[in-house]
């Protein structure tokens, strides 16, 4: 049989599948977003995973952190040194309480689905399903990792204990998606290079000498440190940083005393740390130590900073990025993938981009004909389900399809 020939048995085997599968996966989708988990305790969610990829004939292993699992689907005759293609599904939720009117919504008090990770880990456990069938047909030719991934939220994120557990063994290239109310559902959104951005936590502590409000003269003005940094650091590091880094510092929490006429001895102000290249991230990081020393010197306050170790940019590789231009085109039509900008938001399946090359792609999660949708990390963020199909489509040939010259 001719490699187009094929091809095309092959596209049409996914399709039937996804077809034959699409019911009982939004059912799985919609049974993971009624009880999610956040990093790390995702006992549950790896137990379904698990379970489902068992009852197909597959072989999963949870991670030896103990949650998140990884599952080779191989063609028979494998060969590990012929290198496999990985794919990887982030399975946490937010600590934030959900406030939709969906009938599956979240069991569990202020913990939901927000950044649509439950999307996610159905479309990959669908892929291997999906990937079974194809096996079975002796229609798949490459092996497959499919690596689900604990604590996506966490910094420096799950992903590095992931990869600390052997994910990344023998694997030559690897592929995500991540939910985008930006993007129309029955697409995917693509950009060669920095596709997310480098994100820090920083936590600034301050001590003084607390007094009387009548008697500041006798004490260190904590809030007004506070305010002083909350209000000029940012200014001082977009002139010592070049703005083409696209360094940002935005302030999320200031705490400081309990009463109108008492002067702390003590507050924190947090935030975030983001920059558009490593460069800027590096410079930044050890910028923002020193900013917040000299803007609190003047009253007399001791400063403890804090900058955390975050995720650095997701940098997509040429060839991924194409590879997965093609199988959205030939999965979903001409029409199905367009080009996105990068975000100033985080992602640590960067810290896989760094070890092994791919791509990540924005999967559209709006319905065709809105004008907006809610935001990830927001308690009303909905994705459309549509979307489901349509990532599990493009990802299950991108996994499958043999590589060719150019692609």
């Amino acid at each position: 049989m001719s490699s187009t020939a094929s091809d095309a048995l092959r596209r049409a085997l996914i399709d039937r599948a996804v077809d034959d599968l699409t019911d009982e996966l939004v059912a799985v989708r919609r049974d993971l977003h009624a009880h999610p988990e956040v990093g790390n305790a995702e006992h549950r969610t790896t137990a379904l995973v698990v379970e489902r990829l068992e009852r197909a004939g597959l072989v999963a292993k949870v991670l030896p952190v103990g949650t998140g699992a990884w599952c080779d689907v191989l063609p028979a005759g494998f060969d590990y040194a012929d290198g496999l293609v990985g794919l990887r599904a982030d399975l946490d939720a937010l600590p934030i309480g959900e406030r939709t009117d969906l009938p599956f919504a979240s069991t569990v008090p202020g913990v939901a689905h927000a950044c649509g990770h439950d999307v996610h880990t159905t479309i990959l456990l669908g892929v291997g399903l999906v990937l079974a069938r194809l096996r079975d047909e002796d229609l798949l030719t490459r092996g497959v990792r499919l690596i689900f991934q604990p604590a996506e939220e966490t910094n420096p994120g799950g992903a590095v204990d992931a990869i600390e557990g052997g994910v990344l063994t023998d694997v030559r290239e690897v592929y995500a998606l991540h939910c985008d109310p930006r993007t129309d559902t029955g697409r995917i959104a693509l950009k060669t290079g920095p596709i997310t951005s480098a994100v820090d936590q920083v936590r600034v502590t301050l001590t003084g000498t607390g007094g009387h409000t009548s008697r500041p003269h006798l004490t260190q003005d904590v809030v007004g440190a506070l305010g002083a940094l909350a209000t000029q650091v940012q200014l001082l590091l977009s002139r010592r940083v070049d703005p083409r880094s696209g360094v940002s510092l935005m302030w999320g929490r200031i705490q400081a005393g309990s009463v109108a006429n008492a002067i702390p001895s003590s507050g924190e102000i947090e935030g975030t740390l983001r920059a558009l290249d490593v460069a800027g991230w590096q410079q930044a990081k050890e910028l923002v130590p020193q900013l917040c020393a000299e803007v609190v010197r003047p009253f007399g306050v001791e400063v403890q900073v804090t900058v955390n170790d975050g995720v650095p940019p997701a940098v997509n590789h040429v060839r991924g990025v194409r590879r997965l231009t093609r199988a959205a085109e030939e999965m979903l039509g001409p029409h199905g993938v367009t080009t996105t900008e990068q975000s100033l938001g985080g992602e640590d399946f960067s810290w896989m981009l760094q070890q092994v090359p791919g791509a990540l792609a924005r999967l559209g999660v709006r319905p065709p004909g809105a004008s907006s949708t809610p935001d990830i990390h927001q308690p009303n963020f909905v994705a459309d389900e549509r979307c489901i199909p349509v990532g599990l489509r493009v990802l299950a040939d991108v996994a499958s399809s043999a590589e060719r010259p150019g692609i």
